[in-house]
């Protein structure tokens, strides 16, 4: 079976401010077809974004408000799903560093090997709708999205 390093990430989204403030990721080694690893990562991004380290959104982004002012490390929920943005770029090179490193016996002596992530990696983006109250909900489904549609128009006074 075709084993891999592939990934779940999540963008927390504070419903409060309308912003992304913060990710986290988590790097999984799974075996069997393309379409099952997602369906898995799909699954576990659900429940598994509770144990994943959390970072902070990179520096580069930036909301610029009304008032001229500017802030960093926040960044606009369609952000998330833009590939041009790469909001997740410098979340693979942490999580690689902290990938921990696999022996190797093939030779006369132990050595150990530094895991590398694989070019263009399987992964799934949540995004985790954080509410005023503090409850977090993935957003996954389409009943999902329509969920938070919904909130997005009461948020707004729409």
């Amino acid at each position: 079976m075709n084993q891999e390093l592939v990934f779940n990430f999540w963008a927390i989204y504070d419903a409060g401010t309308g912003l992304v403030y913060s990710l986290a990721g988590k790097a999984y080694n799974l075996s069997g077809s393309d379409a099952e690893k997602l369906a898995l990562l799909k699954k576990l991004s659900a429940t598994d974004f509770i144990t994943a380290k959390r970072y902070k959104v990179p520096g580069r982004f930036q909301v610029s408000y009304l008032d001229g002012t500017e802030k960093h490390g926040i960044t606009l929920l369609n952000t998330v799903h833009d590939p041009n943005a790469q909001l997740f770029e410098e979340m693979f090179r942490n999580l690689e560093a902290e990938l921990p490193p696999l022996p190797d016996f093939s030779g006369s002596g132990y050595k150990e090997i530094k895991q590398k992530i694989p070019d263009d990696p399987l992964c799934v983006i949540t995004v985790l709708y954080e509410a005023e109250t503090g409850s977090v909900r993935p957003i996954i489904t389409d009943e999902d999205r329509k969920w938070i549609a919904q909130q997005e128009k009461i948020r707004r006074g729409i």
